[in-house]
């Protein structure tokens, strides 16, 4: 359709002022110049409305509105006049309206793409609709004609209406009864008269929206100090609670924060608002999996907008769906950044009416999702520095364990060095040794044969305040039982027959020192007499000597045998055995220090490979749980015969174990079937 100039009465200026924006006026569609209009009416009607609106207060512009409306629709004998809005480019809304009496007023919303496809298309392009009758339609404004049928309009008249360059609303005046011809100079005064309405609520919008602009403004502030200093275990709370007044403040049905995945899948309303009866959404939706369109757009920092589902493109179907589902009928979501990283969406919504959303006000949301973001980030790195800070304090409390326990474990094997474990067994062994060494008490050592008696005992001397002096070893059950005493205590020279010098006794040699007393349960009984007394006062004398002899010595003892059981048949002093079991020491038998089993043979293997100048660096996983299974009655020592024999045979870096039969002794426990016949199979073959 030509363009032509917006023009009144031939001969007459129109009044203007600051309000009106002109645009070109569109040829009607249809007319006549003999068309029948009241144009000094229009004009006056215009020139009131230019003077009335002026410095009409914001809350009298809607009621002065309608009441035009009505004069207008009385003068033309018009029988519906509306004022009416786009919210989206297919949804008008009426925003004023006046009726004849009689009239059914129009819907006060209407989808142009499914009513009034064709007539919508046309005023959007800034086209001027009218006709006289349904019969000047043409074709392609089918779908329009059925609609303007059952609306009864006869005639029918729209003009589009500019703000900022773009058709926002649109003035419609209808006939149900007559048909109209509409002139020109008709169109040209109405267009005016619509946009002086127009103008007058883009003035009061202005003025609302500066004043919504102020005081967000000084919310914004008031949060920016606010959040500094939130404690943060209140970040959470203070975030909703500073979202109910901008929700109000923008008049939005719901406002949310989400918070996006490190991985960029996931999204949650974790922080959100709510107008009364909207229901609230489950933090536990995944929105992104929701919106797929809108979030491949939000992650790019793209806001997404729109005030109406039908502006969504067809690539969005998915999203459409769910926002339908939501209620929601305008939506507008700002990606918020983190570190240069989209973390945070900030997203509002209408749900009871479409609105056209002030793009300026609330790309303002921006900053203030970034005041929330900034706080819970902020939350976040507090929250992880109180997390590494008690991962540090347990880290450090467990090291200080694991430190004073490797402290006293490399003390222990610095101490130790001869005796080879880490089992609880040997350990309990270890913290009595400690124990009793710096004391000077008697030691009364127990355990099987082979367990390591006198290593333990030479341990305890070495640990005690008499490990300058020495330490004086006898092996009561290898001295002959008539040397024993001689040994112990000493001879003068002829006290017995071949006694031909004179000779010091253990006792006195160890003096200041320690001595060690193996075997001590096969000393005959009258030999125990003595002992004790040299136990309880210190003092002997020599044989063939009446000298007392006083001495300080520290006794330690060993026994493989039950000395109780010694006690009861009468073979063991009852006075001497309390006297020596000052403090008892049981080294575990071998069996029950399985874990020091690996430990042992490694030891060993070196040793006795440094001696043969063999390199063995392997033993077979079999071999070593067959050593660890084996029951051992004779203990470390036969351990270390087996791995000494063990080595000699070894002809290679790999250790050929040969275990010899068991000769009696406690068993490592109850063995299975399988075990049982694994073990006859390995000692038959071993026999062949």
């Amino acid at each position: 359709m030509p363009r032509s100039t917006v023009r009144g009465t031939p001969g007459r200026e129109l009044p203007t002022n600051r309000f009106l924006s002109l645009v070109p006026d569109e040829k009607p569609f249809s007319g006549g110049d003999d068309a029948v209009q009241n144009i000094p009416l229009l004009e006056r009607f215009v020139s009131i409305s230019l003077e009335k609106f002026i410095n009409l207060p914001a809350n009298l512009i809607d009621r002065e509105i309608t009441a035009m409306l009505r004069q207008v629709l009385k003068s033309c004998r018009f029988a519906r006049f509306s004022l009416m809005r786009l919210t989206s480019k297919t949804v008008a809304c009426a925003t004023h309206v006046a009726c004849g009496d009689g009239i059914v007023a129009a819907p006060d919303k209407l989808t142009l793409r499914e009513s009034f496809p064709w007539t919508g298309e046309n005023l959007l392009n800034g086209n001027v609709v009218c006709f006289s009758s349904l019969t000047e339609l043409p074709l392609q404004a089918a779908v329009d004609r059925r609609h303007y049928e059952a609306m009864g309009v006869q005639s029918s008249l729209a003009i589009p209406i500019y703000i900022g360059g773009s058709v926002e609303f649109f003035i419609s005046a209808h006939q149900v009864r007559d048909r109209q011809v509409w002139s020109k100079e008709s169109i040209s005064l109405l267009r005016l008269l619509g946009e002086v309405f127009v103008n007058a609520l883009s003035s009061r919008h202005d003025t609302r929206r500066a004043e919504v602009w102020i005081r967000f403004e000084q919310l914004i502030s008031e949060l920016s100090v606010k959040f500094i200093n939130v404690p943060t275990e209140d970040v959470h709370r203070e975030v909703v609670l500073a979202m109910d007044p901008v929700r109000e403040m923008f008049q939005f049905d719901r406002l949310g924060l989400l918070t996006i995945s490190s991985d960029k899948k996931e999204v949650q309303v974790t922080h959100a608002s709510y107008a009364k009866g909207v229901s609230p959404l489950s933090e536990k939706d995944n929105v992104g999996q929701m919106f797929p369109w809108a979030m491949e757009k939000l992650l790019r920092g793209e806001i997404v907008y729109f005030t109406s589902l039908d502006d969504l493109p067809e690539e969005a179907a998915v999203d459409r769906r769910s926002w339908h589902g939501l209620g929601v009928k305008a939506n507008f979501t700002v990606p918020i950044y983190v570190a240069g990283s989209v973390e945070y969406l900030i997203a509002a919504s209408h749900i009871h009416t479409s609105h056209n959303m002030d793009l300026g006000l609330l790309t303002r949301l921006r900053l203030l999702g970034e005041i929330f973001a900034n706080a819970l980030v902020r939350c976040k790195v507090e929250a992880a520095q109180r997390a590494s800070w008690d991962e540090i304090q347990r880290l450090k409390d467990k090291l200080q364990l694991e430190t004073e326990y490797l402290d006293s474990e490399l003390s222990c094997r610095r101490q130790h060095e001869k005796i080879i474990g880490k089992s609880n067994a040997l350990i309990r062994t270890l913290v009595q040794m400690e124990q009793v060494a710096p004391t000077g008490s008697t030691v009364l050592i127990c355990g099987e044969t082979g367990t390591g008696k006198e290593l333990v005992a030479r341990e305890i001397h070495s640990l005690s305040q008499r490990r300058n002096r020495i330490m004086v070893t006898v092996n009561c059950a290898s001295l002959p039982a008539a040397l024993v005493e001689s040994e112990l205590f000493g001879r003068e020279k002829g006290a017995y027959t071949g006694a031909l010098t004179r000779q010091e006794g253990r006792f006195e040699l160890a003096d200041g020192g320690t001595i060690f007393l193996d075997e001590i349960a096969e000393m005959s009984l009258d030999l125990q007499a003595k002992l004790l007394r040299v136990l309880q006062e210190g003092q002997f004398e020599r044989l063939g000597s009446t000298k007392t002899i006083q001495v300080d010595v520290r006794v330690i003892a060993a026994t493989n045998r039950n000395l109780v059981e010694e006690v009861k048949k009468g073979r063991f002093r009852e006075d001497l055995f309390y006297r020596l079991n000052v403090f008892q020491i049981v080294v575990p038998p071998l069996r029950e220090r399985i874990e020091d089993i690996p430990l042992l043979v490694w030891a060993f293997v070196k040793e006795f490979g440094d001696k043969m100048g063999k390199k063995i660096n392997k033993v077979s996983k079999q071999d070593m749980t067959v050593l660890q299974r084996h029951s051992w009655p004779g203990n470390v020592r036969e351990l270390r015969n087996v791995i000494e024999h063990a080595v000699i045979v070894s002809s290679g870096d790999k250790l050929q174990v040969l275990l010899p039969e068991n000769t009696g002794g406690k068993t490592a426990g109850i063995l299975t079937l399988e075990e049982c016949e694994a073990r006859h199979i390995r000692e038959a073959l071993r026999l062949t």
